[in-house]
């Protein structure tokens, strides 16, 4: 019989809304196909300054004690009818890996010894101790989904391979990401190798957010567009398809239930066909992605994500709606999440956020309608 992640007291779930950071907010419709409820819910976008600290990687500090990851920190207004999405930290596998990680105060995450020669691999733990080592995160999960009590469902997150190799290897955040693209063309089979390392530990971390309560994944390659198309292919893509393989596998395997997966690869849309056969239920698009032709070009059979420009978000709330109408009709009615095409920015008003749910909200069931 296969185990439930249904939590004790928990009502029947009746919307669905993605979160990614607490940055990125999404509103699903038409996802029956995916085993989602076919309804609108509103966006979570948290504002309040220990969610920022959330989302700015801060995680050591919140997520190691679970009781500091209470229900009223997943709201910036009053809760919505819809899913509060988070993410536990895209730094936590290297923690658990044994990088150091620090936040430095207008900078952000740092990496004091990052890896500089392919010796330095023999630093990192072995990846298949991530799940004892992160337990605190798979706590926090599933006590956040109990105070949740059904009210909304909840996903998991987590950077992809390339993605995270970059921060291991630049040390920090970086406009070119050189020196990570040094090891690729300099350091071919250690990048591979680590890419591995990156996927063995990835695999047992999502799997175990699924185990504690999280309803959803969504695997994020934020920096595709350092790459072009040769090398997303060569060290992007293959790892990208083996967390999709290998995270469904391993929920088999655990007596759990399958759940959606999503995968986000910010400017890579030239590779959109290979991401629509990775094994992943959902593409993400963002900003720059015109949706028709993704829609061309990725078929009829995928869910697509996307793709309002966060900045958009600047605008008067009226020009917010009439920006929103045009996404929707762009994106038309079927296998479609709306969403913004990448995170939100901390300067931005909680109310332009409200404005933007409400105009999908508004919108989309004049779609449906009509």
């Amino acid at each position: 019989m296969t185990p439930s992640c249904e939590q004790p007291g928990e009502k029947k779930q009746t919307t669905l809304l993605f979160g990614a950071c607490g940055r990125q907010a999404a509103t699903y419709q038409s996802l029956g196909k995916l085993g989602l409820p076919r309804t609108f819910s509103a966006p979570v976008a948290p504002q309040r300054p220990a969610v920022n600290l959330l989302c700015s990687h801060c995680i050591a500090s919140l997520w190691m004690l679970p009781s500091s990851s209470p229900t009223s920190l997943l709201y910036p207004r009053s809760p919505p009818p819809g899913v509060t999405g988070w993410e536990p930290g895209r730094f936590l596998p290297h923690q658990a890996l044994g990088m150091e990680v620090t936040m430095v105060p207008g900078k952000g995450p740092s990496f004091p010894e990052p890896l500089r020669e392919e010796r330095d691999l023999q630093r990192l733990r072995d990846p298949t101790t991530v799940a004892s080592e992160l337990s605190y995160v798979f706590q926090a999960i599933t006590l956040t989904r109990q105070r949740l009590a059904g009210r909304v469902p909840l996903i998991g997150f987590a950077g992809a391979p390339w993605t995270l190799m970059t921060y291991m290897v630049e040390g920090g955040g970086s406009s070119t990401m050189a020196q990570a693209k040094r090891w690729l063309y300099q350091r071919p089979q250690a990048s591979h190798q680590l890419l591995r390392i990156l996927t063995d530990a990835l695999v047992p971390y999502l799997v175990g957010q699924v185990a504690a309560g999280a309803q959803a994944l969504q695997l994020f390659e934020s920096h595709a567009g350092h790459l072009g198309p040769q090398l997303f292919s060569k060290f992007a893509l293959p790892y990208i398809r083996d967390v999709a393989k290998r995270v469904k596998a391993g929920l088999q395997e655990s007596g759990l239930a399958p759940v959606p997966m999503i995968i986000f690869a910010k400017d890579g849309h030239f590779a959109l066909e290979e991401l629509a056969q990775a094994g992943y239920e959902v593409v993400g698009l963002d900003w720059t992605v015109a949706p028709e032709k993704a829609r061309d070009r990725v078929g009829k059979t995928v869910t697509l994500q996307g793709n309002l420009d966060p900045c958009a978000l600047y605008a008067s709330e009226e020009e917010i709606g009439q920006l929103v109408q045009q996404m929707l009709n762009d994106f038309g009615p079927q296998r479609y999440i709306a969403n913004l095409g990448h995170g939100l920015y901390p300067d931005m008003d909680p109310e332009h956020v409200g404005a933007f749910v409400d105009a999908v909200h508004k919108h989309s069931r004049l779609l449906r309608q009509n």
